[in-house]
């Protein structure tokens, strides 16, 4: 195995190795303490709440300022920033390259365009859960019922609900063990993975824990689940995708990478190696990394559906606000027996592909997305209607080289552009 595979290898097992584990890594992004939020909602419409055009405009240079200055100190190729409140009405940016060139001088590096999509990663689990509870709705599927019937392999299935799939209480092991990144990483990165077959390695694991004893982050479940929906369903999980979320919420630049054609292909993700990096395609310390098509069907329901900043906006704004999916809020925002983070000084609740906490009373929803090397991340505050996510081709920061986990980075991006929108 190279050395850059062994440090891949090294990372998704340091992550995955076992609950704890994963929960202590995946929680940072949500112990910043965030800024105070807009007052009740007077029932007007968002046109009636809107600043002046020339308000707007300078909401925009601020954020605009802010994304390119974090950027920047933080080495980031490229980064996505959209936001949305009432007072200032949908906000896309973008700031950075999409791919680097190796003689800027002669062949400018390509600018990131605001409608090129990337890998949003786990923030597909709030896409599986929403088709899951629609499901629960008509009547297809019950999010009590257990697994057994589908997967009667897994250990404990006959155990395991639905519901403990979605909120990550099911101690079904993450499939990412070392025998198999290596397979993913160097045996075979150009092969197709087959949800089944990592459905089976994650079962050839056991169990981590007996269900619904304790909170446990794992990318399975929601492999499990995008099974589910095919096998209730007798379609295709990019064509539930489309058919339900997609195509009614016009998130044209939203696909499910793998499986969709994407006219536009994907930026190219980068990692901060450092100046001093030795790689043989280095870039002014940026090492140019591809998920590999082994990678990208792998993660499958888990974390493949590639989109837009402006595209999880119109998602978080349809889910959570529309009329049309309104009785799905009940499931989703239904918090865990078990939270995801119950020490430190926010309470961190699992719900349905999503986590909730409380800031100054008031509710938050997030979720953050890791498919190597791209990261992403969504917050929404229901009581003032403001959303921000955040999309960033980068998998290192310029302050910590040696970690590949770009979620407080991004965290403070999103804080700063909440206290903006808060500001004015």
């Amino acid at each position: 195995m190279s050395l850059y595979g062994s440090r891949r290898m090294n990372h998704q097992l340091e992550k995955y190795s076992r609950p704890a584990a994963m929960t202590k890594l995946l929680m940072p992004v949500f112990f910043l303490i965030l800024a105070s939020v807009f007052g009740c909602s007077d029932g007007s419409s968002d046109a009636e709440k809107r600043a002046d055009p020339e308000k707007v405009a300078e909401i925009q240079k601020d954020l605009q300022t802010v994304l390119d200055e974090w950027r920047e100190n933080e080495r980031i190729t490229g980064a996505s920033l959209s936001v949305f409140s009432p007072p200032v009405g949908d906000i896309d940016l973008v700031s950075g390259s999409s791919k680097l060139s190796i003689d800027p001088e002669r062949f400018p590096d390509t600018p990131l365009g605001s409608d090129q999509p990337m890998f949003i990663g786990d923030i597909t689990h709030l896409l599986v859960a929403a088709i899951v509870v629609q499901l629960a709705n008509e009547g297809s599927l019950e999010v009590q019922q257990t697994i057994d019937t589908w997967f009667p392999a897994i250990e404990n299935s006959s155990q395991i609900t639905v519901r403990n799939l979605l909120e990550h209480t099911s101690g079904v092991p993450i499939f990412y063990t070392e025998e198999f990144l290596d397979v993913l990483y160097e045996q075979s990165p150009n092969s197709s993975k087959s949800p089944d077959e990592v459905i089976a390695i994650a079962a050839s694991e056991g169990s981590f824990f007996e269900p619904n004893s304790q909170y446990g982050y794992s990318k399975t479940n929601f492999i499990i689940l995008g099974r589910i929906i095919e096998l209730v369903t007798e379609s295709t999980l990019e064509f539930e995708l489309r058919d339900r979320f997609l195509n009614p919420l016009d998130m044209s630049d939203t696909y499910l990478a793998g499986i969709e054609k994407i006219p536009s292909g994907i930026p190219l993700g980068y990692e901060y190696a450092g100046l001093s990096s030795d790689a043989p395609t280095v870039i002014d310390g940026h090492v140019p990394q591809t998920p590999a098509t082994s990678v990208i069907t792998a993660e499958w329901a888990s974390g493949a559906v590639v989109s837009t900043t402006g595209d999880l906006i119109k998602l978080v704004r349809g889910i959570f606000e529309s009329q049309e999916y309104e009785d799905l809020l009940s499931e989703l925002l239904r918090p865990a027996a078990h939270a995801a983070q119950s020490s430190g000084p926010i309470r961190i609740e699992s719900g349905a592909g999503v986590f909730i906490w409380q800031d100054d009373d008031e509710q938050v929803v997030g979720q953050f997305g890791f498919l190597y090397p791209f990261s992403a991340q969504f917050m929404y505050w229901p009581k003032s209607k403001t959303v921000i996510t955040v999309i960033a081709n980068e998998v290192d920061s310029s302050r910590n080289p040696n970690s590949n986990f770009q979620l407080p980075v991004i965290e403070n991006l999103t804080t700063k552009a909440k206290t903006i929108i808060d500001a004015n």
